[in-house]
C-alpha cells in the first residue's frame, strides 16, 4: 500500500520511519526540495499541497494519506480534498482546532477538571510564558522574578501580531515531563506506552526514554486524563499528550490532535508497537481493527510485532546528537532540521538505528540514535559507550549540556 505523507519535516519523518517498518511504499510531499523526511521515501514530490491540481493528482494516488505539518493553509487545502475523495485522510481536523490552541486546551481541561499548570496570575513566580499556537518549544519565556517581569515592559507585551490569541501564562514547573499518545474512535480508544522526556536548556526534547518508572496510580491518572479528553473531543485517530509530574500529581501541559514526533519512534523502539500501522489499520476497517479486537479480547500480547511485541518492553533511549567542529551535543529535535534529507542507518557507531544525515567526510552533521537494552542500567551504559565512542573516533569533546 502507498502511504503518501503530506509534510516532509520532523512529523513527516517519524512517519515515513514507521511506515516502512510496516511495509507500505512512501510517497512524502513537501513545497521544499530537501526536507529531512526525503531520504526517507520511496518516492519524493516537491509540490506545494495549495496547488490543488497539481498536488491532488499525486494524493489520488494513495491508498492512506497522513498529514505531517501545522500548516493552516496547507490543512485546509488537505480539508477541501477530503471532502472530495473516498481516500482515507488520517486526521482530526475538528480535533486539531482545539488541539492546536492552548488557550483552548486549556479550557477544555479546566471544564474536564483535569489537573493543569496553575494560571498567571494566580501562581507568582516563576511564571512560563508561551504562544497560544504552534508546537513544542517555540517562543517559550520564563520570567523568574517581578523586577524581570517589570524589566521586560509587563509580558503582557508578548503579542504576536501574527497570533490572534493572547499568550498563555501558567506557573512553570520543572518536574519530570511524560508522554503517552492515544488511538481511536467511535468513543473506542486504546493508550499506548508512557515515555519520559528530558529536554535541553531551550525546553526542547533532546531524549525519550521508555518504559518508565512510576507508580501504577499516576500511570492509572495519567491514561484516565487521556482517555477523558480523547472522548470529550470525540477523537477520530491519534492524539498526544504531554504531562509534568508535580508534587505527585500529573498536570496536563499540552494536548496535540495530529501525528507527533520523537516519541512514536520510541514506542515502537520499545514495544514493537507501530502507530502508522495501528492508525491505518483503524483508518481502513474502522469497527474491524485489528488492534482494537485484540485490545477488547484481552489478547493484545498474543497479536504480531505490527502493533505489538510479544516479549515484555525493551529499555531504550531515542536522542538527537549533532556533530560539528565545536564538539559532541545532545540537543532538542529542532536540530534534526539543521543537515538536509536524513536516511536510515543500522549498527550506526554502537546504536541500533539512527535516522541521519552522516556521510564520511561531512564536517557538520545529525543523528537521531535509536539505543536498545533489557534493562535501564544496560541501556544508559551502551548510551554513554556511544557518545564517548563518538569523540573518540572524531576527536572532538562531549559538550557539557549532554544528559
Amino acid at each position: 500500500m502507498l502511504i503518501v505523507i503530506v509534510g516532509g519535516g520532523l512529523q513527516g519523518v517519524e512517519v515515513a520511519y514507521l511506515s516502512k517498518k510496516a511495509g507500505f511504499k512512501v510517497m512524502v510531499l513537501d513545497k521544499t526540495p530537501d526536507p529531512p523526511a526525503k531520504g526517507l521515501a520511496d518516492d519524493f514530490i516537491q509540490v506545494d499541497v495549495c496547488d490543488h491540481d497539481r498536488a491532488f493528482a499525486y494524493l489520488e494516488k494513495a491508498g492512506i494519506v497522513i498529514p505531517a505539518l501545522e500548516n493552516d493553509t496547507a490543512l485546509e487545502a488537505l480539508h477541501l480534498w477530503q471532502k472530495k475523495t473516498t481516500i482515507p485522510l488520517c486526521f482530526d481536523f475538528e480535533a486539531y482546532q482545539t488541539s492546536s490552541s492552548k488557550q483552548k486546551s486549556n479550557h477544555l481541561f479546566s471544564r474536564l477538571d483535569i489537573p493543569k499548570p496553575v494560571d498567571w496570575p494566580q501562581c507568582g513566580f516563576p511564571v512560563v510564558l508561551k504562544p497560544s499556537t504552534g508546537s513544542g518549544s517555540q517562543g517559550v519565556k520564563i520570567i523568574s522574578s517581578k523586577e524581570e517581569w517589570t524589566k521586560s515592559g509587563d509580558p503582557s507585551f508578548l503579542k504576536n501580531q501574527m497570533v490572534k490569541e493572547p499568550w498563555v501564562k501558567e506557573e512553570f514547573l520543572e518536574g519530570p515531563s511524560y508522554s503517552l499518545e492515544i488511538i481511536g474512535s467511535n468513543n473506542r480508544y486504546e493508550v499506548l506506552q508512557i515515555t519520559e522526556l528530558f529536554m535541553d536548556k531551550d525546553y526542547d526534547c533532546k531524549q525519550v526514554m521508555a518504559p518508565v518508572d512510576l507508580d501504577g496510580e499516576l500511570i492509572t491518572s495519567f491514561e484516565n486524563s487521556a482517555k477523558t479528553i480523547a472522548q470529550d473531543m470525540k477523537l477520530e485517530g491519534i492524539m498526544d499528550f504531554e504531562v509534568i509530574l508535580d508534587k505527585g500529581e500529573m498536570k496536563m501541559l499540552e494536548i496535540d490532535a495530529r501525528f507527533p514526533s520523537q516519541t512514536p519512534m520510541a514506542v515502537y523502539a520499545s514495544t514493537g508497537m507501530n502507530m502508522v500501522k495501528i492508525l491505518t489499520d483503524l483508518a481502513l476497517n474502522k469497527q474491524n481493527s485489528k488492534f482494537f479486537q485484540q485490545k477488547e479480547s484481552g489478547a493484545a500480547s498474543e497479536h504480531k510485532p505490527e502493533h505489538a511485541s510479544k516479549q515484555i518492553p525493551k529499555h531504550i533511549i531515542v536522542e538527537h546528537v549533532l556533530v560539528d567542529f565545536r564538539g559532541i551535543s545532545i540537543k532538542g529535535e529542532n536540530i534534526m532540521k539543521s543537515c538536509g534529507p536524513l536516511h536510515l542507518e543500522t549498527d550506526f557507531f554502537g546504536a541500533d538505528e539512527a535516522v541521519t544525515s552522516f556521510t564520511p567526510g561531512v564536517n557538520k552533521w545529525v543523528a537521531t540514535l535509536i539505543i536498545k537494552g533489557e534493562n535501564q542500567k544496560e541501556v544508559m551504559e551502551k548510551n554513554n559507550q556511544i557518545l564517548e565512542g563518538l569523540a573518540h573516533q572524531f576527536n572532538l569533546p562531549l559538550k557539557q549540556d549532554n544528559p
